[in-house]
């Protein structure tokens, strides 16, 4: 019983220093920028590339990576398993959709134009 605590407690801390070091691999770029712009630009665009390599590298190693890696996995193969339309289908299924929203819009141009002269018709009476 004892030993489970102690991995319980040695996988957290473990967990800790790892995004305490993603930390420091993610404020380095910082520090590169601001103090060493006087070197090579290539080099120092490499260091800032290298630190954030290095920081999504122990992300992946995670508990959270590796829950976010197993999720990416996930979407990719249910993006397999979707059967995208045809052209066909598609062109027709646009030309229903705009002729819809054509006919819907002569629709409630129509009330609304029969709704303003009814209230017109109504403001003329009261005078």
């Amino acid at each position: 019983m004892n030993i489970k605590i102690f991995n319980f407690r040695k996988s957290k801390y473990l967990e800790k220093m790892k995004w305490l070091l993603i930390s420091i691999f993610l404020i380095l770029p910082i520090f590169i920028n601001n103090n060493f712009f006087q070197i090579n630009i290539f080099i120092c665009r490499g260091a800032v590339l290298i630190s954030i390599m290095l920081a999504i590298i122990i992300a992946l190693t995670t508990e959270k990576g590796k829950n976010i890696l197993t999720y990416i996995n996930a979407s990719k193969n249910e993006m397999k398993k979707i059967i995208w339309p045809q052209y066909k289908e598609t062109l027709h299924t646009t030309c229903i959709i705009i002729f819809i929203a054509v006919i819907m819009s002569l629709l409630v141009w129509g009330i609304d134009s029969i709704i303003f002269r009814l209230i017109t018709f109504l403001i003329n009476l009261r005078f």
